[in-house]
């Protein structure tokens, strides 16, 4: 089992109904492929965990990275993994408000996650919270 996460910046501000199109393509190609994980999305960023076979996983990442909505993509982490964190969800995703926490939404979703993989999650989180 192989896990990549990253870090996105939206090129401008994104409509509710074009997040909910993301998530729905999001949830039928990661359905496809075997591939589960969150996506957290804050207007400013987008924090996606993925999780499935390293190749799918990374040609997944590959057109994310390509996607025209998305730029100063950073890869956070990637490697193997014991186990996946996410198994019941395609695609959970959380959107928080600009002013809200993103720890605070991050610390919802990884509630059953191994204590290494949450702690890795929320440090992302709060990195990102002290940069705004």
């Amino acid at each position: 089992m192989y896990r990549l996460v990253y870090m996105s910046t939206p090129r401008r501000p994104l409509s509710g109904e074009e997040l909910t199109g993301i998530l729905a393509a999001a949830t039928k190609n990661n359905d496809r492929n075997g591939i589960t994980g969150i996506l957290i999305q804050d207007q400013k960023r987008f924090l996606q965990y993925l999780e499935g076979d390293q190749g799918r996983v990374e040609q997944t990442f590959a057109r994310i990275s390509m996607d025209p909505r998305h730029h100063a993509i950073f890869r956070l982490k990637s490697g193997l993994i014991v186990r996946r964190q996410f198994p019941g969800w395609s695609m959970a995703s959380k959107t928080v408000d600009h002013s809200a926490s993103l720890t605070s939404a991050v610390r919802e979703l990884v509630k059953g996650c191994d204590r290494d993989v949450a702690e890795e999650l929320l440090s992302f989180a709060a990195a990102r919270d002290r940069a705004t």
